[in-house]
This record gives C-alpha cells, structure tokens and sequence, in this order.
C-alpha cells in the first residue's frame, strides 16, 4: 500500500466520504433501534413512566448517533485511503436479535450487532496498485478501524468521565465499549467475520488487544497509557498462541 498525497486524501473525502441516501436511512434506522434497545430499561424505576421513558430515548438517540457514526466514519476514512469506496450497512436480522433479547430479558442483556461495512474499488484510485482490486487484507482493515475507534472514543470518555463523575460520559463509555464488542465477533457479515477473513493472525492480535484493554482498563482501572501497553503486549500473545497452535499447519 502506498501513501496518497494529503491533497488526494482530502479529495476523497470530499467527493465519497458522506453518505448515500439509503446509507442515511440505514443510519437512522440503526440509530432508533439501538436507541429504543440502550433505552429499554429506562422508562420508570419500578413502574411505567412515560415522560422518564421519552427524555432517555431521546438523550439514547443523541448517544447512539454518534457512537454509530464515530464507528461508521472511522471505516470510511480508512476505506478511501486504501481507494475503496465505503458503503455502511445495516443487518437486519441483528437488528431484531438484539430487540427480541432486549425485551425477553426486560432490559437484562443489551446487543449491538447491526451493521456491517461494504467496500466497492474506485477505478481511478487504485490504478497502478499492486493487486488491482479490493483485498480480503484491505476490507478486513477497514473493517477493524470501526470496533477500535468506538474502543478508543470510550477510553476518551472514561477518562474525562471518571474525573467529573458524569453519568452522561458513562453512558458514552458502556454502549461504545458494547459496539466494539458485539462488532469484532467473527460472525458474517460483522466486523470481526471480515478481520477473520482477512488475516487470522491480526484479529487474534485485535481480540488479545481489546480483551486486555477492557480488563485492565475498564475493570481494574489502570491508567491508560499502562492499559494500552499491557494490551499491546497481550495481542502480541495472541498473535503468537494462534500462530504456533494453528496457523503454522494451515500453511
């Protein structure tokens, strides 16, 4: 992969980077739906209060759009760099998973697993290119930038949040956390299924990674830059334990 002037980078952007008009009411769909799932639990402590209900949904409305659109932009971005032209879509059938398992457990157990990333060559970007075409390596990149900005935009937020107790920010943290989660498992068409596909080795790295950034981190609350180190330790582990288990006789 070559590097692209920053001039050519940001022609991109602006040509192919916002949405198409079925991309936005595929977002908008996700966003009401995640919205009405992250909100489920609270409308009224212990009986039914509609007015409670309305000020979460529309407060989980304004979390979730842009958690989504944090995830979605991220992929985009990588996705032009590479000369693909990105395409976000919804899943319906995780849509309705995580709505039935939302209501058959009264708030219980909360998934998010509703979108999923296309890419689609751009002829005049990717002239000259070695591969000329879209690339299991390259969809799986794109793929991953999505879980891991939504991780990183979580890190962001603990911090600041852990500093100013605000419930708002922990409420950021939790449904970004949840997003990268539920998106980095190796299910098509998810994010983790095109990371899996495209190099087994770098998702046991992401999943070493991201497992260790959430315990460290998030449950045992060390500081970040510890937090990271470790993590980036532990998928260097994981690349190694899948690597000499596995995909050393699969070659």
């Amino acid at each position: 992969m070559g590097a692209i002037s920053w001039h050519e980078y940001k022609d991109r952007i602006k040509r192919y980077f916002w949405f198409t008009k079925v991309e936005l009411r595929d977002f908008f769909l996700l966003v009401l739906f995640f919205a009405l799932i992250f909100s489920f639990d609270k409308w009224g402590m212990d009986t039914f209060n509609f007015i409670d209900g309305v000020k979460n949904l529309v407060l989980s409305l304004v979390i979730v759009s842009i958690s989504v659109f944090v995830h979605h932009s991220s992929q985009r971005l990588a996705a032009l760099y590479l000369g693909y032209k990105p395409e976000n879509r919804i899943w319906w059938l995780g849509v309705l998973i995580g709505l039935a398992v939302v209501i058959f457990t009264n708030g219980g157990i909360m998934i998010f697993a509703g979108c999923f990333v296309m890419v689609h060559m751009l002829s005049a970007q990717r002239l000259g290119k070695y591969r000329y075409g879209p690339s299991m390596w390259g969809f799986g990149y794109v793929a991953m930038l999505g879980p891991l900005a939504n991780l990183l935009f979580a890190g962001i937020l603990h911090v600041f949040g852990s500093g100013i107790g605000s419930p708002l920010l922990n409420s950021f943290v939790s449904l970004n956390i949840m997003l990268a989660v539920y998106n980095a498992l190796p299910l098509p068409p998810l994010d983790g299924s095109r990371m899996f596909f495209g190099s087994r080795l770098s998702y046991f790295f992401f999943v070493g990674l991201i497992l260790g950034f959430l315990v460290f981190f998030y449950i045992l609350g060390i500081s970040l830059v510890f937090s990271a180190i470790i993590s980036f330790l532990l998928g260097i582990i994981g690349w190694i334990v899948f690597y000499l288990k596995f995909e050393r006789f699969w070659r």
